[in-house]
């Protein structure tokens, strides 16, 4: 059974918003070439690019666990899946307050996965993982 994971329920409206926001910075580019000189313009065209890009790349990034197969993947890295058996420890990374940032986990070779999500698809995650893996060790890391 594949489980797939999202940073977001509505992926067509982080598509269409990142694409404005993408176009907003073009238009700022144009601007900037227009009144030639006008930093602030070039500076804007760059802000809204880059948030742009990154937004996107956070919100549309899905992972999946397929039970059959004995695999977790990621969309930007399915070349290099995880095999969930070979999972020995799985550590919640949180700063110094205790806020979730993120998951890492790590294989009994030199395999790893950072995975960036919510603590509740984090918590959903560790789960599945130790449902497949009861031995995998599950730890808190609190220096971010």
């Amino acid at each position: 059974m594949k489980t797939v994971y999202a940073n977001t329920r509505h992926p067509r409206l982080i598509k269409w918003s990142s694409i404005a926001i993408g176009a907003a910075g073009v238009v700022c580019l144009v601007l900037y070439f227009v009144f030639s000189g006008e930093y602030y313009l070039f500076s804007a065209f760059y802000s809204l690019a880059y948030f742009a890009i990154f937004y996107s790349l956070y919100k549309l990034s899905t992972y999946t666990f397929d039970d059959e197969a004995d695999t977790i993947t990621f969309s930007q890295q399915k070349k290099y899946p995880l095999r969930l058996s070979d999972i020995t420890s799985v550590i919640y990374k949180e700063n110094r307050r205790g806020r979730f940032r993120h998951l890492f986990i790590h294989d009994s070779g030199t395999g790893f996965m950072e995975i960036r999500t919510s603590k509740e698809n984090a918590d959903r995650m560790v789960a599945q993982i130790l449902k497949a893996n009861p031995d995998a060790e599950v730890k808190h890391a609190h220096y971010l």
